[in-house]
C-alpha cells in the first residue's frame, strides 16, 4: 500500500512512524523547510507530550474522545513511545514528557526514526479520489497513492507553518468545516496601565471567570502578566472558553493567595499590624507589591480588596501568532471513528485540523497520537 501523509507535524510525524515500520511505502509531504517545527516548540521546548489524567472531559468534543481513549488509554500509549518507539519517558505530576526534556531532540529522534520518504517544501493543490485510490495534485504533478491522510493542523502558529492554505481545498469538496478560532492564547485586557512593570511577574492564583456577575469558571494555577494583558496555562485554558461562547461582558478575577483559607482579612490586618512598613513583601515579590499599591491609588480601590481580587475586564483573545491550538475545523460528523473521511473513499483525517481540541497539559499532542494510531490500525487492517 502506497500511503500520502500530508504535513508533517505531530500527528503525520506520529501516523508516519505507526505505518513506515509495518513495510508500507509512506511518502510524507510537508510545505515547510523542515518537519515538526510546532511540535518542537511544543511545552515550553520541553515537549509535553502526554497527560497521566487523559480524559474526553478534556475536550471540546467529549462524546467523540471517549471511547477513543477507552481503546487508547495513557497507559497504551505510553507503552507505544517507550517500548514500540524505544522513547523513555518522564512524568512530572500528571505531565508526561520524553525524558530528555527537549522537544527538539524527541522531534530530531522521531524524523531520524522514520522509514519513510520525506519531500520538503512541498506545494499541494488538491486531490481527486476514485474507487481505486486518489491523485495527489503537487508541486505542478499528478501522483497517484493508494490513500492520502491530510495531517496539515489549523491555523495557530503559522510561523510553525499552519496556515490553513488547504481549507478552501477541502470546501470546495464538500466538507462541513467548524468556524475556526484561536485558542489557548494570552488575554488582552483593559487595565493596562501599570502592567508594563510586572511584566513577566508570575504568581500562584485563583482566577475567575464572571459574565453578567455569574462566576462561568474557574482554575487555579500560574498566572504570568504581560504589558497587554494575562498569560499563563490557566489563563489559556479559559481564552478557549471564551472563544467558544458569545459573552457579552467577560470579567477576569486575580486572586492572589489561593492557598490562604479562613477569614482573609482578618489575616491580612494581622500581618500590616505586625509589619506595617514592610508586611507587602512578605508576600509579593516587591514589583507586584509596588503594582497593588500603585493601582489602589490610582483607582481608589483599597488595598485590602486587590488583594482580595484583582478584577480585569477581557478585551480579547491573542491571535493565531499566538495560540497553541486552532478551535474549529473539519467536522467529526465528515469521518468514521476511525477517521476515514466518510464523504470519500481513501482519504482521511487526523490531528489539529479536525474539530476537536483539549486543555493544556499535553491533551492536545495526546489526540495527535491517539487519531494517528487508530488510523494506522484501520490503515493495516486492510493488508492483512
Amino acid at each position: 500500500m502506497r500511503i500520502a501523509i500530508v504535513g508533517a507535524g505531530a500527528s503525520g510525524l506520529f501516523l508516519a512512524r505507526a505505518l513506515s515500520h509495518k513495510g508500507l511505502d509512506v511518502v510524507l509531504f510537508e510545505h515547510k523547510e523542515s518537519v515538526g517545527k510546532k511540535l518542537m516548540a511544543t511545552g515550553n521546548g520541553r515537549c509535553n507530550l502526554l497527560n497521566k489524567g487523559l480524559s474526553a472531559n478534556a475536550y471540546n468534543n467529549p462524546s467523540f474522545l471517549a471511547p477513543l481513549i477507552e481503546e487508547f488509554p495513557y497507559s497504551r500509549l505510553r507503552e507505544v513511545v517507550e517500548k514500540d518507539w524505544g522513547v523513555p519517558l518522564y512524568e512530572i505530576g500528571e505531565y508526561v514528557y520524553p525524558a530528555s526534556l527537549s522537544a527538539i531532540a524527541f522531534g530530531n529522534y522521531l524524523r531520524g526514526s522514520l522509514d519513510a520518504e520525506i519531500r520538503l517544501g512541498s506545494k499541494i493543490g488538491g486531490y481527486r479520489p476514485d474507487e481505486e485510490g486518489v491523485a495527489l495534485f503537487h508541486d505542478g504533478i499528478r501522483e497517484r497513492f493508494d490513500e492520502v491522510v491530510f495531517a496539515t493542523g489549523g491555523m495557530s502558529a503559522p510561523k510553525f507553518g499552519s496556515d490553513g492554505s488547504l481549507l478552501k481545498v477541502f470546501l470546495e469538496h464538500g466538507y462541513g468545516i467548524a468556524e475556526m478560532r484561536p485558542g489557548l492564547t494570552p488575554v488582552l485586557v483593559e487595565e493596562k496601565e501599570g502592567l508594563k512593570s510586572i511584566s513577566g511577574t508570575r504568581i500562584k492564583a485563583l482566577v475567575r471567570l464572571l459574565e453578567q456577575k455569574q462566576l462561568v469558571f474557574e482554575e487555579e494555577g500560574e498566572v504570568l502578566f504581560r504589558k497587554d494583558g494575562l498569560s499563563g496555562i490557566v489563563i489559556f485554558n479559559m481564552s478557549s472558553y471564551i472563544a467558544r461562547r458569545s459573552l457579552s461582558d467577560p470579567v477576569l478575577e486575580i486572586i492572589p493567595l489561593p492557598f490562604l483559607k479562613g477569614d482573609r482579612a482578618a489575616m491580612l490586618s494581622c500581618w500590616k499590624k505586625s509589619s506595617p512598613g514592610h508586611y507587602l513583601e512578605s508576600i509579593f515579590v516587591p514589583s507586584f507589591a509596588s503594582y497593588l499599591l500603585e493601582r489602589s491609588r490610582r483607582t481608589g480601590v483599597a488595598l485590602e480588596t486587590l488583594i482580595e481580587s484583582i478584577p480585569f475586564h477581557w478585551a480579547g483573545n491573542g491571535g493565531y501568532e499566538e495560540s497553541t491550538v486552532t478551535l474549529g475545523g473539519i467536522k467529526t460528523s465528515e469521518i468514521s471513528t476511525d477517521f476515514r473521511s466518510i464523504r470519500e473513499n481513501h482519504v482521511s483525517f487526523i490531528g489539529e485540523l479536525l474539530d476537536i481540541d483539549g486543555i493544556c497539559g499535553g491533551f492536545n499532542l495526546s489526540f495527535a497520537l491517539m487519531s494517528a494510531l487508530k488510523l494506522a490500525e484501520s490503515l493495516l487492517s486492510e493488508i492483512h
